[in-house]
C-alpha cells in the first residue's frame, strides 16, 4: 500500500492489457494512516453520504455498495466473493463512480479491460483489495475471467505454476451479461442517466475524502478480523447463492443487527429475481414435466419423448417460443440426475422407482416448479412439504 511502483520490464510481445496489469494496484499516494471510525453504524453511514452525493445512484444502490465496500475489508473470510455488476450507458457518470469507489478502496486495481491471460501477469504482491473492471460492452473472455475469479480457493494451472486469481471484482459495462450462472452470483447496481451537472470531485477534495474514508476502513479491518472470522449471520429464507451472498455482506457489519435486517430487506427483490428466473429455466420446466407424469395414475415409466411433449406444452403455454426436441431434454434430464433408460420397443426413459419419484419431487421443490406439491395422495409431496412459489414477474 504504499507508492506505485511499475514491475519488471515488459517485452514487446506483452499486450497494452497486459503491460497496464503488471502495475501494482493504484494505492494511495502514501501509506495508509489508521483513523478510529468510531461505531460500525457511523462508518457505514459515512461512506453511505460519500457515495450518495453521486446522482445517479438510487437510495438502494448507495446502501447495496456501501455493504459491499465494507465486505471487501474481509474477503479471506467470505464463502463467495464479493462481486459488484454495475450497468450503464452513462460513460461520464460511470467514470466518475468509478473514482469514488477507488477513493474508498484500500488498494484497488482499475482496468479497461480484462482477459484470463493478462490476469495471470498479476504479481503476487502487492494483491489489489478490489478488481475494477471497466468495460463498455460484456463478451465470452470476461464472463470466463469472471466465472474464475469469483471461485474463492481455485487456482489456474499455466505453464507449470498455480495463479491464483479469486479477487473482489466491480464490473461496469454498458450492457447487462447473459451468463445466468454470473448473473446469480452478482449484486446488481443499476446507475441511471443523471439529468443535471455531475457533482465536481476536484483531485484534492476526493483524495481528501480518500485519506479519511481508507484509514477509517483500515483500523475497522485492523479491529474486526476475528469478528468476521466468528460471525454466525444467516439468511436461511434466501435461495443459493442469495443465502451466500446475504451471509457475506451480514458478516461484516460487525454488531448492527438494525444493518443485517436491513440488507435482508434489501436483496429481498434480487432473491425474488433468482427464484422466478430459476422456475421459468428449461430445467425447472423439463423437472416439472416429469414431476407431473409421476403424478399420473398407476404409470411406472415414462419415455424421454413424453416429457418433451408435456414440457413444450407448457413452455407454449407460457407464450415461450423454444421447443426443445426429445436429445435436448434427455441431455437436461442428465444434467438434473435423472438417467434415462432403455425401456424395451417405446425407447429410452424413466423408470419411477420410489428413489427416483422421491428424487423427482426434490428437484421440483429446488426448482421452485409451478405444480404445487400438494397432492394428497402422494407420500412425496407430503415429504417434501407445502412451499410458498414465487409469484411471476410481467414481462
Amino acid at each position: 500500500m504504499g507508492t506505485q511502483t511499475k514491475s519488471t520490464a515488459v517485452g514487446p510481445a506483452d499486450s497494452a492489457v497486459e503491460r497496464k496489469i503488471q502495475l501494482t494496484p493504484d494505492a494511495p499516494e502514501r501509506s495508509i494512516v489508521s483513523i478510529e471510525y468510531g461505531t460500525t453504524e457511523q462508518l457505514f453511514d459515512e461512506i453511505r453520504k460519500f457515495l450518495a452525493q453521486h446522482p445517479g445512484l438510487t437510495t438502494d444502490a448507495v446502501l447495496k455498495l456501501t455493504y459491499f465496500l465494507l465486505a471487501i475489508l474481509f474477503p479471506e473470510y467470505a464463502a463467495i466473493w464479493p462481486f459488484v455488476s454495475i450497468v450503464s450507458a452513462d460513460s461520464v457518470g460511470s467514470s466518475l463512480l468509478l473514482r469514488m469507489i477507488k477513493s474508498v478502496c484500500l488498494a484497488p486495481l482499475h482496468l479497461g479491460e480484462v482477459t484470463l491471460s493478462a490476469l495471470l501477469t498479476l504479481p503476487a504482491s502487492p494483491r489489489p483489495t478490489l478488481l475494477l473492471i471497466d468495460q463498455p460492452a460484456p463478451n465470452k473472455e470476461l464472463e470466463r475471467v469472471l466465472r474464475i475469479v469469483s471461485r474463492p480457493g481455485g487456482r489456474v494451472l499455466r505453464n507449470g505454476k498455480f495463479h491464483d486469481v479469486c479477487l473482489p471484482t466491480l464490473l461496469c459495462t454498458s450492457e447487462p451479461l447473459h451468463d445466468r450462472w454470473i448473473l446469480e452470483q452478482a449484486i446488481h447496481v443499476a446507475l441511471t442517466p443523471s439529468c443535471g451537472r455531475l457533482p465536481k470531485c476536484d483531485p484534492e477534495s476526493l483524495s481528501e475524502s480518500a485519506r479519511i474514508l481508507r484509514g477509517k476502513s483500515f483500523r475497522y479491518r485492523e479491529l474486526n478480523l476475528s469478528k468476521v472470522r466468528d460471525s454466525r449471520f444467516d439468511a436461511p429464507d434466501f435461495s443459493s447463492p442469495m443465502r451466500e451472498i446475504a451471509c457475506m455482506l451480514g458478516n461484516c457489519v460487525v454488531g448492527e443487527t438494525s444493518l443485517q435486517r436491513c440488507l435482508l430487506m434489501l436483496l429481498e427483490p434480487q432473491e425474488q429475481d433468482v427464484r422466478i428466473r430459476r422456475t421459468d429455466s428449461i430445467e425447472a420446466v423439463v423437472a416439472e414435466a416429469v414431476l407431473f407424469l409421476s403424478h399420473e395414475g398407476r404409470r411406472s415409466e415414462a419415455r424421454v419423448g413424453e416429457i418433451t411433449t408435456i414440457a413444450n406444452g407448457i413452455l407454449a403455454g407460457r407464450g415461450e417460443n423454444i421447443a426443445p426436441d426429445p436429445r435436448a431434454v434427455g441431455h437436461l434430464l442428465r444434467s438434473l440426475g435423472l438417467f434415462s433408460q432403455r425401456l424395451g420397443r417405446a425407447g429410452r426413459g424413466i423408470r419411477f422407482t420410489r428413489e427416483i419419484r422421491r428424487q423427482i419431487h426434490q428437484l421440483a421443490n429446488a426448482y421452485d416448479v409451478r405444480t404445487v406439491l400438494d397432492k394428497s395422495s402422494c407420500e412425496f409431496c407430503a415429504e417434501v412439504g407445502p412451499r410458498t412459489v414465487a409469484p411471476r414477474q410481467k414481462r
